[in-house]
């Protein structure tokens, strides 16, 4: 049996597609990973700046200050979406629909 021209481009076009898209998912997760080791990168130098800033001989009452321990809380935040995403603990949850709950029927 001989199979169209058309079927086996079309054949060929999904093959490339399929292998192409491989790589693109695990570039993103290369991405992101490098993007949790530029956060941790960037804890460690709003701890040192922290500690900097402690060891400096400041006025209390100053007009502005830097919030080392929000600007941490944000990268944690940040740090831990980005474990969540790259690392589910289960499965994505599904639409389930409308349940009826009644399977009880009587005859007419």
């Amino acid at each position: 049996m001989r199979i169209p021209v058309i079927t086996r481009r079309a054949g060929c076009l999904l093959g490339l597609t399929l292998l192409t898209a491989l790589p693109v998912h695990a570039s993103e997760k290369d991405e992101l990973a490098s993007a949790q080791r530029l956060l941790i990168q960037a804890q460690a130098a709003l701890e040192r700046a922290r500690v900097a800033a402690v060891q400096a001989d400041r006025p209390e009452r100053e007009r502005f200050w830097f919030d080392y321990s929000r600007a941490t809380s944000d990268l944690k935040t940040i740090h831990a979406g980005i474990d969540r995403y790259l690392e589910p603990s289960r499965a994505q949850p599904r639409d389930a629909g409308f349940v009826a709950g009644n399977y009880r029927r009587e005859r007419p």
